[in-house]
């Protein structure tokens, strides 16, 4: 019988920080499962800890500095930063030793350096997956007195096996960082995110209100100033319209002044199941002034809702402008009030747009057969015609 290769999923990232690439190493530790691996998810942070557990995925609790901006007089303090790396390095040796680790799959900052050194030092297989950080790691890494940790962090890629990045928007942004005939190109696949076809667990709306939901971390760069502003405008003709708000973020007072005075939007903070609020919405609204992918579009594809979201980053390479949602310009809320208010009156529009992004999920953004296809192959090591490929 053939041994169960054993799977580290690597994640950490801020306490608030709960979306699509938190979620990233359960979902993919799931699919894993089914085929046969044995996957640990190893993070600092308590809800992919909760998340992971709930979900029967293993899961083991690891050191993490919660300082990640290392710029400006900061920079500084590298020798501080460098000594840090040097003990989470051996944290990671005995623990890959311990758990008997064969495939070190990496996806946050810090990570990326002393687990790599680990895994290549106990010669094992060390995967990247870049959920949309390499682009301001990387930022200013050809300057020789600037960005010290992003150097860092482009060394040790060079022992990294594979480096997987969810879009070719992503890819592009890397890609001005580093010099035109870098060896690391040839480690790069792009490998879209996807979710889960859960759909049949979630209900449709239940009640006559027409209601608007945004899933997502609460920063202004996710444009929730701009639907709150655009719903509030919205709300003289429309006035038992509702809109919902999942998540939360450093920036949740900001919006909760900006909404007080409207009784119809409903910030609800952080959900375990953002889905089940999704699914009682009539328009999913994603309104970003960047992203890497965005996996609550595909989500939202998934249980059949009409979506209007920015035209930036890796949206574009999921939303086709009148065919599988609609695409308006980052930070106009004139436009995305035009956008909501049409959809909101156009019943054969909304159930076109919903129909044609739930074929689209099917045929493409289905995640156990991504990770059949793509990163399966990657683990062991087996030609795959079928990555996503620069």
């Amino acid at each position: 019988m053939a041994k169960k290769l054993k799977v580290a999923l690597i994640r950490n990232a801020k306490d608030y920080d709960f979306g699509g690439a938190e979620r990233f190493p359960v979902f993919l530790g799931e699919i894993l499962q089914d085929n046969g691996f044995c996957p640990v998810v190893i993070t600092r942070h308590p809800r992919l800890l909760t998340f992971a557990a709930s979900r029967s995925i293993k899961t083991i609790k690891s050191w993490w500095w919660s300082t990640q901006d290392w710029s400006g007089p900061k920079a500084l303090l590298f020798p501080v930063y460098l000594i840090w790396q040097f003990i989470l390095f051996f944290w990671y040796i005995q623990l890959f030793i311990k758990i008997k680790a064969d495939i070190i799959h990496i996806q946050s900052k810090d990570d990326f350096i002393a687990a790599t050194w680990a895994g290549a030092i106990l010669g094992k297989k060390v995967i990247w997956t870049d959920h949309a950080d390499l682009k301001h790691i990387w930022k200013n890494n050809s300057v020789w007195y600037k960005n010290p940790v992003g150097k860092l962090v482009r060394w040790s890629a060079r022992f990294a096996n594979t480096i997987t990045v969810v879009s070719n928007s992503e890819l592009v942004l890397i890609s001005e960082s580093l010099k035109k005939n870098d060896q690391i190109f040839k480690k790069i696949r792009i490998i879209h995110n996807g979710v889960a076809d859960v759909s049949v667990e979630y209900s449709t709306k239940s009640d006559k209100s027409f209601k608007y939901c945004v899933v997502s971390r609460l920063v202004t760069d996710k444009g929730i100033g701009e639907a709150i502003k655009a719903f509030n405008n919205l709300t003289s003709k429309y006035p038992n319209d509702q809109l919902f708000i999942v998540g939360d973020g450093p920036d949740t007072k900001k919006f909760n002044n900006l909404a007080r005075n409207n009784p119809n939007i409903r910030l609800l903070g952080y959900q375990k199941d953002p889905l089940l609020y999704m699914a009682t919405c009539d328009i999913f609204v994603h309104p970003a002034y960047h992203e890497g992918f965005g996996i609550s579009i595909i989500e939202a594809s998934m249980i059949g809702k009409p979506i209007i979201a920015t035209a930036v980053g890796g949206i574009v390479e999921i939303i086709t402008n009148n065919k599988t949602g609609l695409l308006v310009k980052e930070k106009s809320v004139s436009e995305l009030q035009n956008a909501m208010e049409l959809l909101r009156n156009n019943k054969t529009l909304r159930n076109n747009l919903a129909k044609n992004a739930r074929t689209q999920y099917l045929n493409k953004f289905q995640f156990n057969q991504i990770v059949k296809d793509h990163f399966i192959p990657i683990y062991k090591g087996e030609p795959n015609e079928n990555s996503h490929r620069d």
